[in-house]
């Protein structure tokens, strides 16, 4: 009997210390960019589903990154593009300008 209160103490202890509790944590430490470009876009078209996504370029100066993808939505029937160019600081990752332009 004392083995198994041994054994279950051991057990639950170590349950314990695998799981985190940090309020720190949040979804929004694990986006990347393209995760970015793909919520901008959809604020921009609600109704739409996004088909795919890729990343089209992107460019470093002076501590500012620019990068561009092109989302391929469907809204009703209709399929088009849209080009999401996002520009951010490179050093803090603060998002200084988004452009969402549909592809002609």
């Amino acid at each position: 009997m004392k083995k198994w209160i041994i054994f279950l103490t051991v057990l639950y202890g170590l349950t314990f210390l695998q799981v985190s509790f940090s309020s720190e944590v949040s979804a929004e430490s694990n986006q990347t960019w393209e995760d970015v470009a793909v919520y901008e876009t959809k604020k921009r078209y609600p109704l739409s589903q996004v088909l795919f996504t890729q990343k089209i370029w992107d460019q470093t100066k002076k501590g500012r990154t620019v990068k561009q993808y092109k989302l391929t939505l469907r809204e009703g029937m209709n399929d088009f593009g849209v080009y999401t160019t996002i520009t951010f600081d490179s050093s803090t990752g603060q998002v200084k300008k988004i452009q969402v332009i549909p592809e002609a």
